[in-house]
């Protein structure tokens, strides 16, 4: 239900947006906001059914001052406040940004690797998810020593994983396997 809430505010917002040609500039605001929300230290406030309507809204003027935001997210943030949704601020950017790379055509790539990749491996695999996709693809690299060797990419919610660790579990898994015949 939580997801749902997020994406019904996040396709008005973006909806408004289109429309008032303030896509990008939205989308910066959005993730600023997005990020305080979750912030550890407040999130749990955000989320309190014991805050009152009064400090909802101090918090939402806090919110407005401090990260100077556009006359459309100030509405924003004050109808959130309204209805108890300032807790829904991360989701609320995560999914924006979903729809506008949408929009733009593009997409996002996360790679997790044991080292750091050369710049010529990062555009040779962005470059062929590109070419698979037909989309620009925007990449996010992720060091995880744990993963030994290779590269762990995900990319719409599919996973390649061609880690060094996933093919020594799947050989442990393997000759356990035999071992028990």
């Amino acid at each position: 239900m939580k997801g749902s809430v997020s994406r019904r505010y996040a396709k008005a917002l973006f909806s408004l947006a289109k429309e008032m040609r303030v896509l990008e500039p939205t989308a910066e605001e959005l993730l600023r906001l997005g990020a305080a929300a979750a912030n550890p230290a407040l999130a749990p406030v955000l989320k309190s059914p014991l805050l009152s309507p009064s400090r909802r809204m101090e918090l939402a003027k806090t919110f407005i001052g401090e990260f100077k935001l556009s006359d459309l997210l100030t509405r924003f943030v004050r109808l959130l406040a309204d209805r108890q949704r300032l807790a829904e601020l991360p989701g609320i950017a995560d999914y924006y940004m979903q729809l506008l790379d949408d929009e733009k055509g593009r997409l996002r790539l996360g790679v997790r690797t044991a080292v750091q990749l050369t710049d010529a491996q990062l555009r040779l695999l962005v470059e062929t998810f590109a070419r698979i996709t037909g989309r620009e693809v925007i990449s996010t690299v992720t060091i995880d020593p744990a993963l030994l060797g290779g590269v762990v990419a995900e990319v719409q919610g599919k996973v390649y994983d061609g880690s060094v660790r996933t093919q020594l579990d799947r050989m442990a898994t393997g000759l356990a396997g035999r071992a028990v015949h």
